[in-house]
């Protein structure tokens, strides 16, 4: 439900041309029976909605950003214009703890500690990130309004 509603509401905003500002604090979908039936077409109209609206689209990352629910959320890859991500965020494909405990399963917990940490700085850091494209700029917590008017200023005249 609540993919449809963000669909929702970037095609209303595309067609009232009004930008859209993204937050991104997400770790993943919640997977329950009765969401697991329309997940998949409902991520996909929000996605569409994304990739589709010609507005002004900024997106920042507060918080945790991983797998498929923060590549539907506005990122680059679904066409978000400026992507800032705050310096204390990650980015990544899961949580480095649990991709340690698959990694290296049946190891002791100094080492999968160790693994944790070497994960986290290798794909899950901001830098890394940035590093890879899906962000634009590494900005401070108390810096973000300012990034976001400059964004919205620079996009103000976006035609497609």
């Amino acid at each position: 439900r609540g993919a449809r509603k963000a669909a929702e509401f970037v095609k209303f905003c595309d067609a009232f041309e009004i930008p859209v500002l993204t937050l991104t604090n997400v770790t993943g979908f919640k997977a329950t029976l009765c969401n697991e039936k329309m997940m998949a077409k409902s991520v996909g109209e929000m996605v569409h909605a994304f990739a589709s609206a010609t507005v002004p689209k900024v997106n920042v990352v507060i918080g945790k950003a991983y797998g498929t629910a923060y590549v539907a959320m506005n990122s680059k890859s679904v066409g978000a214009d400026m992507v800032y991500a705050w310096d204390s965020a990650e980015i990544g494909m899961m949580d480095a703890s649990l991709a340690a405990k698959i990694m290296y399963e049946g190891a002791d917990a100094t080492t999968l500690n160790e693994k944790t940490a070497e994960y986290k700085e290798l794909q899950n850091g901001i830098a890394s990130a940035a590093a890879r494209g899906y962000v634009d700029t590494v900005i401070k917590a108390e810096d973000t309004r300012k990034y976001v008017i400059g964004a919205f200023e620079m996009l103000f005249t976006k035609r497609e």
